[in-house]
């Protein structure tokens, strides 16, 4: 017999669930449990989305500040995951945005792509964190220039990822990436649809 699946749930040991072997019915016990323990959530699509976004910009963040900040960087090798992380979360907000306003964006990593379906309302929301989030970098002054920031790496999750295949990549401007991110993640993260708690 198989050893019981212990199940945790924000760090806290909730209980114990036999393990059957049959991926389907473990799920279902597990669910069953945080019912009867009342701590059960049910989890949006876009919020599993805007989660995989925060854990890759994390990830991102954590790259770029212990190998690739200062001069010289202590790990350039660091380079290609960063930008792979960050463009990634990029594209997860962007389809976050997109899904929390009614849009279903499909598969795509083109990042203009997804940033022009916005709907109206989003972008609307988009704007409004950008007109508070300060400092920028000197080259963003403006929604026209943040749009630019996205078309400029628009197709990089593709060439940083395969960049042993190609040695070649467009250019990538970490200030303005960085600036990118955190207005799409604070914009995404305002939205009162992320934190519904039923």
């Amino acid at each position: 017999m198989k050893e019981p699946r212990q199940i945790f749930v924000e760090g806290k040991l909730i209980g114990e669930v036999p393990t059957t072997g049959d991926v389907q019915k473990d799920l279902e016990a597990a669910t069953a449990l945080m019912r009867a323990k009342g701590v059960y959530k049910k989890i949006t699509a876009e919020q599993v989305i805007f989660g995989q976004a925060v854990a890759f910009a994390t990830t991102a963040s954590y790259l770029f500040n212990n190998d690739l900040l200062g001069t010289p960087p202590r790990n350039p090798v660091s380079t290609g995951p960063f930008v792979v992380n960050a463009t990634f979360a990029l594209e997860l907000y962007l389809k976050t945005l997109n899904l929390l306003y009614g849009r279903k964006v499909g598969r795509s990593h083109d990042l203009h792509r997804l940033y022009s379906a916005l709907p109206d309302e989003a972008m609307q929301a988009v704007r409004r964190e950008f007109s508070t989030s300060l400092p920028r970098p000197a080259s963003i002054t403006d929604i026209k220039a943040f749009q630019t920031e996205i078309e400029r790496v628009r197709h990089a999750f593709m060439e940083w990822r395969y960049l042993h295949e190609r040695m070649q990549t467009g250019e990538v401007r970490f200030p303005e990436l960085i600036y990118v991110l955190n207005v799409l993640h604070n914009t995404c993260r305002s939205d009162a649809k992320l934190n519904t708690s039923n």
